[in-house]
């Protein structure tokens, strides 16, 4: 005697009864990108707190996925994609502050190097 498959009108347990997680296979499409590169800049960067964050969270997307948390991984990829945007910016801020740095004491030098071997003679000696 078979009483048939179990209900799905909204009573027990999502995806059925007496399968793991994700019972009825993944939803169509790929996981969401887990913004790896952009939290490893992040890292990198001036603020390496919010790259190691963004780093966490991108590393739990796949797993997610595959355990079934298409919720969870969505949530994840959103908190991974916001703190590699916000990483990202900060490594590119910190990249021009360098190359401006740079540029600041190449002139500085440049400017030293022409002064250098000038005497100023317009003072009065007692």
């Amino acid at each position: 005697m078979s009483y048939g498959p179990p209900p799905t009108d909204g009573y027990g347990p999502p995806g059925g009864y007496g399968g793991p997680p994700g019972y009825g296979g993944p939803p169509p499409g790929e996981p969401p990108k887990t913004y790896l590169v952009h939290n490893i800049l992040g890292i990198l960067s001036c603020l390496p707190v919010i790259g190691i964050i963004g780093l966490v969270f991108s590393l739990q997307i796949n797993s997610k996925w595959q355990m079934g948390d298409y919720l969870g991984a969505e949530s994840a990829a959103r908190t991974a994609k916001t703190m590699g945007i916000i990483g990202l910016v900060l490594f590119i801020i910190g990249v021009v502050f360098v190359v401006l740095y740079i540029v600041f004491i190449v002139v500085m030098i440049a400017f030293y190097g022409t002064t250098a071997g000038t005497v100023d003679t317009t003072y009065d000696t007692y």
